[in-house]
């Protein structure tokens, strides 16, 4: 029986719960009672109990609604299907593939069925690309339609890798292994910015999901490997993930930027202090992301940019998932260069002083003294990797000399602070 105003949420083969709208459009969220005896919960704002999150309430709609594409990305995915700009339209025609370990199905759908791979070929893959993985969203006539959602602003695409290099378009409720990005119209090189900030990242020790840069005719995207999934017994398993601005956000319609409402950098360590089964841990690697973000330049550091990722699959257990979308926004001409969340109050980069790293800190619950040790050894951490991380690009991409850019703002940054 088909139902216009009812959702199934599933977990592989187990329904997890059922998710309606109501008339003005709002979704609620109730856990099927057989979840509850052994499921994880959704979300910190969706904890396992029996009562159900009422659409008025704003809890069940903020998370859904949080993973489903912004801004053009959102505008783009409404025309390739002719749709109305509702959350639970797009959910309903897009939420076989989220972030994390859910499929989002209409009532009359069996996930046990609607799962396969449409492989792609060169030239396929290559209007893909040229198109910005848009030809991935469009109708598709004969078989399972692609039900893909990614959270963000920029063009993305899921999309599965086979261990022979073979690329294939999910559909239905099919996993994807890695995420193609793309060119950005009006700014260039952001891929390419994208796959050295990476580099550099994993240079100075943080935790980031593999990046290549690749071409096809030319055309430059990159290849990111899911973090939110594993292959066990020769099958790709999803892992659920949460990013903070669900967690953490306002339940209704406001920025992800701190200064539009969104979570800052003491919200996020109070929420891993609470959730994270290795918090000292997850802490200390949080302080240096931040860190990293105001000396490498990357601006858009936001609360949708971290997640909370399950230890194994179906656990309730969770940690700090690995860092994504670095860019050095701060080499990009017409990017805002205040940062996303600020540092004690502070949100120009080149303003920050030690003062003011203290000053989040104590509002973090962390020892001033820490954050002055990490700020020293990422300096002299980022003074090499930086040599070494474009050198290991250029081995493998060719000369890059855009990258100098990066590279002088960092020396200017590593002066300055």
């Amino acid at each position: 029986m088909i139902d216009p105003d009812a959702l199934n949420v599933w977990y592989g083969d187990r329904l997890v719960g059922f998710l309606e709208r109501d008339a003005q459009d709002r979704m609620g969220f109730t856990y099927d009672p057989g979840w509850l005896e052994d499921g994880f919960r959704l979300s910190v704002r969706l904890p396992l109990q029996r009562e159900p999150f009422r659409p008025e309430a704003g809890a069940a709609h903020a998370f859904f609604a949080n993973l489903l594409p912004e801004g053009g990305a959102r505008e783009r995915l409404v025309r390739s299907r002719r749709l109305s700009d509702r959350d639970f339209q797009l959910l309903r025609e897009f939420g076989g593939d989220c972030a994390g370990a859910l499929s989002i199905l209409p009532v009359e759908a069996d996930p046990a069925t609607a799962g396969t791979y449409a492989p792609l070929s060169r030239a396929e893959l290559h209007q893909l690309v040229l198109q910005h993985g848009r030809t991935a969203y469009a109708q598709r006539h004969g078989g399972p339609q692609p039900r893909l959602s990614l959270a963000g602003a920029q063009d993305k695409c899921p999309i599965f890798r086979g261990e022979d290099g073979q690329y294939a378009l999910p559909t239905g409720t099919a996993p994807s292994s890695h995420i193609l990005k793309f060119q950005v119209d009006d700014f260039a090189d952001v891929p390419l910015y994208e796959a050295f900030m990476n580099r550099l990242a994993s240079e100075v020790g943080l935790p980031v999901p593999e990046t290549r840069l690749e071409t096809i005719e030319g055309e430059p995207f990159l290849l990111i490997q899911r973090f939110d999934r594993i292959r066990q017994n020769g099958t790709l398993q999803r892992l659920h993930q949460e990013d903070f601005f669900q967690a953490l956000g306002p339940e209704r319609l406001r920025g992800k930027y701190e200064a539009e409402g969104g979570p800052g950098f003491p919200a996020c360590a109070r929420l891993l202090r609470e959730v994270s089964e290795d918090p000292i841990t997850d802490l200390r690697t949080l302080l240096r992301w931040q860190i990293f973000n105001v000396l490498a330049g990357n601006a858009d550091g936001h609360a949708k940019n971290l997640a909370l990722l399950q230890e194994s699959p179906g656990s309730n257990r969770w940690r700090l998932a690995p860092f994504y979308d670095l860019v050095c926004t701060r080499a990009i001409d017409g990017i805002d260069t205040r940062l996303a969340m600020s540092i004690g109050g502070e949100w120009e980069p080149e303003q920050v002083t030690p003062e003011h790293w203290h000053a989040l800190a104590r509002a973090s619950g962390l020892r001033p003294r820490l954050v002055d040790e990490l700020r020293a050894e990422m300096k002299i951490q980022l003074q090499t990797a930086a040599v070494a991380a474009r050198a290991d690009i250029e081995a493998s991409y060719g000369y890059a000399p855009t990258l100098q850019r990066i590279l002088d703002l960092l020396e200017g940054s590593l002066r300055s602070h």
